[in-house]
């Protein structure tokens, strides 16, 4: 739709417009993108949109995953959030469900076939509501209080479920069943790690300090615009904590477009 009627159009009508769109560089960019493939996510186009699509989506995932790469990736990426791993058939995982989304724990349900147990509904559906300035999660008779940290996805080994409409409306179903492209990729990633360890490390720690100095500059960014929304008698050119604030982001943000040469170069 994007490239066969939506961007002719725009050409036709004069639209000024990016001749080398990309939907990826458009929802995502290098350093995200580069922290994914370290976590384990191959990095041929179509993953990255899936990568894309697990991560924004504003319902859960239920991830179509033959070969086993989105359990994988996912495993490592919530690493830092205690990901809870559980099947439908775990002892108490209702509770442990309900529990994760009182703290904020990431969950992911693997192993799936076609059934999905209806008593996650109220979670798929996110059934919230406020009660007293509070985010509450009406599941079963009970309401338990939602942490916005929380997160649920859901693994299917199944090549070709067939699941009902009803699901399709309640999750977001990503296949993430491995191209050619993909398993190119993720063979050379292998030999690369094999054969040149070390240029792997340095790829993967340029991917780490990108991240930080990207962070740091949107906090510099924010710092900016608070400064500049602040009133104040002193003109623009005379407010010296303003003008050290923009020095130091204009530096920063060198750095980085340096850093991610760099990374390219190396990823190269």
């Amino acid at each position: 739709m994007i490239f066969d009627d939506w961007k002719p159009d725009l050409i036709n009508r004069k639209i000024p417009n990016k001749e080398s769109f990309k939907l990826e560089n458009f929802l995502t960019d290098d350093v995200e993108v580069s922290r994914w493939t370290a976590e384990g996510l191959p990095s041929d186009e179509l993953s990255i949109q899936n990568g894309i699509l697990t991560t924004s989506a504003s319902r859960w995932p239920l991830c179509i995953d033959p070969q086993m790469q989105a359990v994988s990736w996912i495993k490592e990426k919530e690493k830092k959030n205690n990901v809870l791993v559980m099947t439908f058939n775990t002892d108490g995982f209702v509770k442990r469900l309900e529990n994760a989304i009182k703290f904020g724990q990431s969950v992911l349900f693997e192993g799936l076939d076609t059934f999905i147990d209806p008593i996650i509904d109220p979670v798929l559906e996110k059934n919230i509501t406020k009660e007293a300035g509070v985010e509450v999660l009406a599941m079963g008779d009970q309401k338990i209080e939602y942490n916005p940290d929380f997160k649920m996805c859901l693994i299917t080994k199944l090549a070709n479920p067939a699941y009902s409409p009803e699901v399709f409306g309640k999750t977001m179903v990503i296949n993430f069943s491995v191209t050619q492209g993909g398993l190119k990729d993720q063979l050379l990633n292998m030999v690369v790690e094999y054969e040149k360890p070390e240029l792997e490390k340095m790829r993967k720690d340029l991917i780490v300090q990108t991240s930080a100095n990207k962070q740091e500059l949107k906090e510099l960014e924010d710092l900016l615009l608070s400064e500049l929304s602040k009133k104040t008698d002193v003109p623009l050119v005379d407010n010296e904590p303003l003008i050290k604030i923009l020095e130091t982001a204009k530096e920063k943000s060198i750095n980085i477009g340096n850093s991610l040469e760099v990374a390219k170069e190396t990823s190269a």
